[in-house]
């Protein structure tokens, strides 16, 4: 009996450009764009020295438009870093020498605290966008770009640097070319650790938009609030509106919600069509966003162009007859790389120790804290608080003002003649309230002091104990956390369904802006006489401790569904040791160093307002090198928010140089899936 194969009745019809499912995804499509371009507008108005001082308004019927603004800025800085990640991590992971100072270098950056970034950057932004306020938008989009990027770049640079060896002969094999073998291979093979990372560092943005949102300017008395939910719970927190503070945290729950439905679903749902697995799980995760994208052929329209000259771009830059490099060097080539090594070495030592003097030059000043022999003594900064009013009174009794609201010692020094000479104004300003005044002015106007605002040597070793303590809070704090999110975040992974439903819970706990708690923390504290020392500690950790769980669950997920059977048919009993130590932790160990690198990092960033804490007329403070920071943040970059940036990057350096780089090379070496 002779079988005839005739085509389906459907296929037959002509194409149609729009289906039932584009009456919803045209109308959002539509709204996508005015969305859009009402928060370009806001982002773009004029903004100078005339411009009034920018403030918000803690009504809710604001709420809308600000976590528009704050929605914009953070989708621009989560596109910036994954550029970054792509270009960053890729010459990392592929060249020996660059890896040498690139990755150094991330460790440093990712744990410098965000308003250095912003000291240094506003005036140069304001500079570039002069009369308009682009220059304050992109200061905030650039700080939140650097409260994201570091772990979204240390997930792509440890999975490109554990792709299975297998994998990479296959390309070999294929003739693949570098741009086709990264298009087709590595990043796929990074999906699933990059998009939960990416989702961490979307939530743990968040954390940071407070500080981002409002920005001190140069030559105004009052901080810029730009339109956004961070600044609108910064204006909360200042003026302990608890009402207002309530308000943003149920907007900041929708807009998670909002995000993970639209976005963040689909894209987990999509990924895992690249789970490097031989057989496929039952639990398959689901988006009813992803069907609507899926079944629309509007988009399809639309995306028909870009994806056909990608593919174009990608058959053009194909191997052909040219050979490809070797997966192995040999001897020869292993031995003269040896010599280059060394030159590399050498360079990289001397930019080192070119950037040190530079450095030491800026910090200490021409002499290097020397003058005549002796060594120079702290010039500090009496107005603490940096408050206007101090300033100006200081101002009125003749003493020279920075124009950051600074008041050096070395100043009042020459206005009451070395403390011999002490006017009525100026001992009224030296005795009120927030001026560091010394026990006895006229000892301390005799000592050769610093030029005003630079760094004395003795300050040098204060912040080098300070930063030791902060590092013994954030070793304690990282421990605890693991031993808290390692098994819940297992747990969560090996139920792929659960984890669709816990991921917008998990992404608004990790959004939540943890200074939201921090009122909380200082009254109890206060009420109860707790150490400041102890208890300010764990607010270190409250928004880094996230990086570790959602690393767990990604990696968790990403175990190979021919791993768990094996360990199921070898009788390894669920939660039992042999379970951990055979299947679990080789598993999710690559991931896990990943989380806690970043959590890492980002609590050494956190430091910096976990330290200083303040609701109301209270203020508490914690001895450590984040306090330290915040002290000496006038508005401005100046040598000592420098300094306690350099010893919190080095001692951080030094700490993922001693332990996380090591546990890299452990995850390389025995936990790859090679």
């Amino acid at each position: 009996m002779m079988r005839f194969l005739l085509p389906a009745a459907g296929s037959l019809k002509p194409e149609r450009y729009f289906s039932r499912w584009d009456f919803v995804i045209i109308p959002l499509f539509m709204v996508l764009l005015a969305l859009l371009t009402i928060a370009f507008k806001g982002a773009s108005r004029p903004f100078d020295e005339h411009t009034p001082d920018l403030l918000v308004s803690l009504d809710p019927v604001h709420l809308p438009y600000y976590g528009l603004r704050t929605i914009f800025r953070m989708l621009i800085a989560v596109l910036c870093s994954l550029l970054f990640t792509f270009l960053y991590a890729t010459v990392a992971a592929k060249s020996r020498k660059a890896e040498k100072v690139l990755i150094p270098i991330l460790d440093f950056l990712q744990s410098l605290p965000i308003l250095g970034f912003l000291t240094v950057t506003t005036t140069i932004f304001l500079g570039l966008f002069h009369g308009n306020m682009l220059g304050l938008e992109a200061a905030s989009i650039f700080a939140i770009f650097t409260s994201q990027v570091w772990n979204m770049t240390f997930s792509f640079y440890h999975s490109l640097v554990t792709v299975p060896k297998e994998l990479k002969e296959a390309a070999a094999v294929l003739r693949l070319s570098a741009w086709q073998k990264f298009w087709k291979l590595e990043v796929p093979f990074s999906m699933q650790g990059l998009i939960w990372n990416t989702m961490m560092s979307v939530s743990g943005g968040w954390f940071f938009v407070v500080a981002s949102e409002v920005i001190s300017v140069v030559g105004r008395d009052h901080s810029q609030y730009l339109p956004g939910l961070g600044s609108y719970i910064a204006l909360a927190i200042d003026r302990g509106n608890i009402p207002a503070m309530v308000y943003a945290a149920l907007a900041l729950l929708l807009l998670v919600l909002l995000y993970d439905q639209l976005a963040f679903r689909p894209i987990v749902a999509w990924s895992d069509k690249f789970k490097f697995e031989q057989s496929g799980a039952q639990e398959k995760p689901g988006s009813w966003m992803l069907t609507l994208i899926q079944r629309s052929r509007f988009l399809h329209t639309l995306a028909r162009f870009p994806a056909t000259l990608f593919e174009r771009v990608t058959l053009s830059t194909g191997r052909g007859d040219r050979p490809g490099k070797p997966l192995e060097q040999p001897a020869t080539t292993r031995r003269s790389a040896r010599w280059t090594d060394a030159l590399w070495n050498g360079v990289i030592l001397l930019g080192f120790v070119a950037f040190a003097w530079m450095l030491a030059h800026y910090m200490l000043g021409p002499s290097l804290g020397f003058a005549n022999g002796r060594l120079l003594q702290p010039n500090p900064n009496l107005n603490t608080g940096m408050t206007p009013e101090v300033a100006r009174q200081f101002q009125q009794a003749g003493v020279t003002v920075g124009q950051d609201q600074t008041v050096y010692l070395s100043n009042v020094c020459a206005a009451s003649k070395q403390g011999t000479q002490i006017s009525p104004a100026l001992n009224m300003t030296l005795h009120a309230s927030g001026v560091a005044t010394p026990a006895n002015l006229q000892v301390r106007c005799a000592e050769a002091m610093t030029e005003p605002g630079q760094v004395a040597i003795a300050e040098i070793g204060e912040a080098i104990g300070l930063g030791l303590l902060t590092m013994l809070r954030v070793a304690v704090m990282i421990v605890i956390a693991a031993l808290i999110w390692v098994p819940v975040g297992v747990w969560i992974g090996l139920r792929p369904r659960l984890a669709q439903s816990i991921q917008p819970l998990a992404q608004f706990l990790a959004a939540f802006p943890a200074n939201l708690l921090f009122p909380l923390a200082v009254v109890l504290i206060a009420h109860f006489s707790l150490n400041p020392e102890i208890w300010l500690s764990p607010l270190i950790v409250l928004g880094t401790q996230w990086y570790i769980l959602f690393n767990v669950i990604a990696g968790t997920l990403s175990i190979p569904n021919d791993l768990k059977e094996s360990a199921r048919v070898m009788g390894l009993r669920p939660w039992g040791w042999l379970w951990w130590k055979k299947l679990i932790i080789p598993g999710v160990f690559p991931s896990l160093v990943t989380g806690g690198i970043t959590a890492s990092g980002g609590s050494w960033n956190a430091s910096i307002v976990a330290e200083v804490v303040s609701w109301g007329s209270t203020t508490l403070v914690a001895t450590g090198l984040g306090a330290f920071i915040a002290r000496w943040s006038t508005g401005e970059f100046n040598p000592h928010v420098a300094l306690g940036m350099l010893i919190m990057g080095l001692l951080v350096l030094t700490f993922n140089r001693l332990l996380w780089r090591r546990l890299y090379r452990l995850a390389e070496e025995r936990f790859s899936l090679a």
